[in-house]
């Protein structure tokens, strides 16, 4: 209850931010929505993404997929800094999954879990086109404690065996703008 709680909160903080910058984008010649498939934290893993822009400087998104354990999402917004070039960077933050922790040992102990949090981080918008884009960043998640510690049970777990938790995640997408 409290993520969905600070879901709604950190979409209404953005929202309004967004209004209190400009009227509604009405007459803005880019989309004001865009809808997307790619891979990372954006995208809920791999899956799919929708944004709306309601001023061409600031976009609200969520992404909801497939994190190779369940099913992955994030809600956010990004600050478009060079919103009317062909290639624009932004800003973002989101709250959802960024992590996930996934095997077993011989003797069949489980250590599965998802970490959900935020998730900061810049991308860059490569336009296409008159209305698509192609959406590539980096971002830095902010991982419970909870997390961390399974993931350092799993580590010391001789018998188990897994891939290094990076600080760092990246994403990949292909955006088609309305």
């Amino acid at each position: 209850m409290k993520k969905l709680i600070l879901s709604i909160a950190l979409l209404g903080f953005f929202g309004s931010f967004a209004f209190a910058q400009q009227a509604l984008n009405d007459e803005q010649k880019s989309p004001i929505f865009y809808f997307g498939a790619g891979y990372g934290f954006d995208y809920g893993g791999i899956g799919g993404k929708i944004e709306f822009l309601p001023v061409k400087q600031f976009g609200i998104f969520a992404g909801v997929g497939y994190n190779f354990l369940s099913l992955g999402w994030n809600i956010g917004g990004t600050f478009k800094i060079l919103p009317d070039k062909r290639i624009s960077p932004n800003l973002m933050l989101m709250y959802g999954y960024n992590a996930v922790l996934i095997g077993s040992d011989a003797y069949s102990k489980r250590y599965e879990m998802t970490s959900y949090g935020l998730t900061a981080g810049v991308n860059v918008d490569f336009k296409i086109g008159r209305k698509d884009k192609i959406s590539a960043g980096v971002f830095i998640p902010f991982r419970s404690n909870e997390f961390k510690e399974n993931h350092k049970r799993a580590e010391n777990d001789q018998y188990f065996k897994m891939t290094p938790l990076f600080p760092i995640g990246f994403s990949v997408g292909l955006n088609f703008g309305l």
